[in-house]
């Protein structure tokens, strides 16, 4: 039981980081002016076999969400929405539960389940779009 709290306090603690990083991102970002076509990497997997990785549209999908686009946000790549909405139920769980002095045992505890949903979001997002492009020559991430 020790080894589970532990792991929850760590990714707490993680989780709090990255919450107090994302303002400094987006300040300098604005000042700053730069833009996602400047930071974005080509796909080495697309740019020389024409298919999809397993991470291709995730730049896009987290513009999106950040423009609150959340269907958008989904199609690009689903595991982006996913990540994000598990991230903040742990972090409200979570933080309810210390606020609280854990009298309200409601914190999301860690469960490798999370990562095997996160696993085949991946998956199936990638045999679709590049099965839709390998049988049907149907670009989904071109219609979005």
């Amino acid at each position: 039981m020790q080894k589970q709290t532990t792991i929850e306090v760590q990714l707490y603690m993680v989780g709090i980081c990255l919450l107090l990083a994302a303002p400094f991102i987006l300040i300098v970002y604005r000042y700053l002016r730069i833009r996602l076509p400047i930071l974005a990497i080509p796909c080495l997997l697309r740019t020389f076999t024409g298919y999809y990785c397993p991470g291709c549209g995730g730049t896009r999908a987290v513009y999106a969400l950040l423009h609150l686009q959340l269907w958008r946000s989904f199609c690009y790549h689903p595991m982006v929405p996913y990540v994000a909405a598990v991230y903040v139920w742990f972090m409200v769980s979570q933080t309810i539960e210390k606020i609280s002095h854990h009298k309200l045992r409601i914190g999301m505890k860690w469960n490798p389940v999370w990562l095997w949903i996160a696993l085949v979001i991946l998956l199936v997002n990638v045999l679709v779009k590049d099965g839709a492009l390998f049988f049907f020559h149907i670009d989904l991430m071109e219609m979005i």
